[in-house]
């Protein structure tokens, strides 16, 4: 690296065209905002300054704090694929049990929640099956708590687990029904309450599972959150109303009849959902349905 005691020498071979762009357009955006919509520094401090305070209590990474503000810029259209998030989940643990296929996610022997068998396939965009895909697993307990990330006495990998498709791309797996919850450490903060309530958002996340797909073949590997239908936070959804796009949505079937129970070996009502995941692989065409369509 070269150095020199001249104040006004940058090193062109340090300077980032890619960043510079960047930062410009950030700062071209801001000022866009400001003769458009009247952003103020006061605004711009008051966001800042809250964020910050979420992050203190949360202990999550400033970045994710951030997320109500940008989450929904950066999940993918999917061009006919399950669409991704393209942000990474900060309640993410690896080093998860290997539960098997089928399998049931490792929890407490009185775990609260409507017991769920979960099942569907990871094909790719051709429709024929991916072997062998890593399914990282995992979603927050009845009371909306990540296990791992404090230290409230729960098991570091309850709810929490991987498992590999079969020969037909199939997984399997049984867990409690996710909940909507709201985030005590966040909610906790000073004007986060006020805050959704000025955007028309709830304090909750609709209830739901976190996936990562890993193979191989993948282009990339998958990350995501599938939710389920009909669930009325969905559409003020504390990160966003579109967070939770049709293509990301599976069906859920409440079982209450007593033969159904008997025959699942439960002394009460239990729930079923399938979802495919569509993944693109390297052989995979680019689009496999217009741009906008569920896949």
């Amino acid at each position: 690296m070269t150095t020199t005691t001249d104040p006004s020498y940058v090193d062109p071979a340090l300077i980032n065209p890619r960043a510079v762009r960047l930062v410009n357009a950030f700062k071209d955006f801001l000022a866009r905002m400001r003769d458009e919509e009247g952003l103020t520094f006061h605004d711009f401090s008051v966001v800042a300054d809250l964020l910050q305070r979420a992050q203190q209590n949360t202990g999550a990474p400033l970045s994710m704090v951030f997320g109500p503000l940008y989450s929904e810029v950066f999940l993918d259209d999917g061009d006919g694929y399950t669409p991704a998030a393209g942000v990474d989940a900060f309640t993410v643990i690896y080093g998860t049990p290997h539960i098997g296929n089928p399998g049931t996610l490792p929890m407490r022997p009185d775990e609260p929640g409507t017991p769920l068998f979960v099942s569907g396939r990871v094909l790719d965009g051709h429709g024929k099956p991916i072997e062998g895909a890593k399914l990282e697993i995992f979603h927050a307990a009845d009371n909306g708590n990540y296990a791992g990330l404090y230290d409230d006495g729960v098991p570091k990998y309850n709810l929490r687990g991987h498992q590999f498709t079969d020969a037909e791309g199939r997984y399997a797996f049984t867990t409690i029904t996710p909940s909507s919850y709201a985030d005590p450490h966040l909610t906790a903060v000073e004007g986060v309450a006020e805050a959704c309530a000025a955007l028309g958002r709830s304090l909750y996340r609709p209830a739901h599972i976190h996936y990562e797909v890993h193979h191989p073949d993948l282009v990339t590997p998958w990350a995501g959150e599938i939710y389920f239908k009909g669930d009325p936070v969905i559409p003020v959804d504390f990160v966003g109303g579109t967070k939770a796009p049709l293509s990301l949505q599976a069906d859920t079937v409440l079982h209450e009849d007593p033969e159904d129970i008997a025959a699942a070996g439960l002394q009460g009502p239990y729930r079923t959902t399938e979802f495919d995941f569509i993944l693109k692989t390297r052989t995979s065409p680019d689009t496999i349905a217009p741009k906008g369509t569920p896949a």
